[in-house]
C-alpha cells in the first residue's frame, strides 16, 4: 500500500516536471520569435535610410564620360560629382562609361542585369556616346564618304532610340542628361566638312532626346570652334582637364536650372 502511494507521488511529480519544462520551452520560443523581429525590423529601417539618403549618379557610354585624357582622373562626372559634395548632397557615383564604346554597345550594354540595376537606381544619368560611330577611331578623316556617314548616322539614331527607351522603362523618374559631340580636329584639311557633319550628328541628336521625358541634350560644340587646341589633351582627341571642367560646369548650370524648375 504504501508502495503504490509513493508510486502515485512520484508519478505527479514527474507529471508537474513535464508541464514546467513545456511551459518554459514554449517561453523561450516567443521570447526568440519576438527578438527575431525586432532584428528584422531595424535592418530593414536601416537600408531604406541607407537608400533615401544617397543621391544616385550613374554615367553611361564611352570614353567621354569614362574621362580619359583628364591627367586629374576626374572628367566631367567627377567633377560634378565634386561640385554636388560641396554643397552638402551625399552622392554616390557608379561610372559605367566605356572607352571605345559605340552606341550598339551601349544598348546592349543596358541589357546586362548588374547594369540594369544601376540605371534602375539612378537619380541622374550622365551620357555620351556617338563620337566613335563618326569619327570610327579616326577613319572619318580618310574617308568622308556620304552614303556611308549616312548609312552610320541611321544606326547610331535608331540604336539611341532604343537607348532612351530602355533607360526610361527601367527607370521614368531619372533625369538623362545627354552631353553633345564635338569636333576635335581642327588642323586636318577637311575639318570644315568635319564640323559639319558633327552638327548635323548634334541636331539630329537633340531632336530625337525632345521626344522623351526628362532627357536633356548638353551642347558642347561651341567649345572647340575658335579655342579647341586649348581645351583638348595630349592625344589631340579626347579634352583636358580644362575641357572636361568646361563640360562639367555647364552640366551643373543645366542641372541648377532643372532643380529650380521642378521646385516651381
Amino acid at each position: 500500500m504504501k508502495r503504490n502511494k509513493w508510486i502515485i507521488i512520484m508519478t505527479w511529480i514527474s507529471v508537474l516536471a513535464l508541464l514546467l519544462c513545456i511551459a518554459g520551452l514554449i517561453a523561450v520560443a516567443q521570447g526568440y520569435t519576438k527578438s527575431g523581429n525586432n532584428t528584422v525590423e531595424k535592418t530593414e529601417t536601416k537600408t531604406e535610410t541607407k537608400q533615401s539618403d544617397r543621391f544616385q549618379v550613374t554615367g553611361l557610354g564611352d570614353s567621354l564620360t569614362a574621362g580619359v585624357g583628364d591627367t586629374d582622373g576626374k572628367g566631367y562626372v567627377r567633377r560634378v560629382v565634386d561640385t554636388l559634395e560641396k554643397k552638402g548632397t551625399k552622392v554616390t557615383l557608379s561610372n559605367l562609361a566605356i572607352s571605345g564604346a559605340r552606341s550598339n554597345q551601349l544598348l546592349n550594354q543596358l541589357g546586362q542585369k548588374e547594369i540594369a540595376q544601376q540605371v534602375t537606381n539612378a537619380d541622374v544619368i550622365f551620357m555620351t556616346i556617338g563620337g566613335n560611330d563618326l569619327f570610327r577611331g579616326g577613319a572619318a578623316l580618310e574617308d568622308l564618304n556620304a552614303s556611308e556617314i549616312q548609312k552610320n548616322e541611321t544606326a547610331y539614331l535608331k540604336n539611341l532610340e532604343q537607348t532612351y527607351a530602355r533607360i526610361r522603362a527601367l527607370n521614368k523618374d531619372a533625369v538623362i542628361y545627354h552631353l553633345g559631340l564635338y569636333n576635335p580636329f581642327v588642323d586636318v584639311k577637311n575639318r570644315a566638312e568635319l564640323a559639319s557633319i558633327a552638327a548635323k550628328w548634334n541636331m539630329d541628336t537633340q531632336n530625337l532626346a525632345s521626344k522623351f521625358s526628362r532627357v536633356v541634350y548638353v551642347p558642347t560644340y561651341d567649345y572647340f570652334i575658335l579655342n579647341g587646341k586649348k581645351y583638348l589633351s595630349s592625344d589631340h582627341f579626347h579634352p583636358n582637364g580644362a575641357g572636361y571642367q568646361l563640360f562639367a560646369d555647364r552640366v551643373s548650370s543645366v542641372m541648377t536650372t532643372d532643380e529650380e524648375s521642378d521646385a516651381k
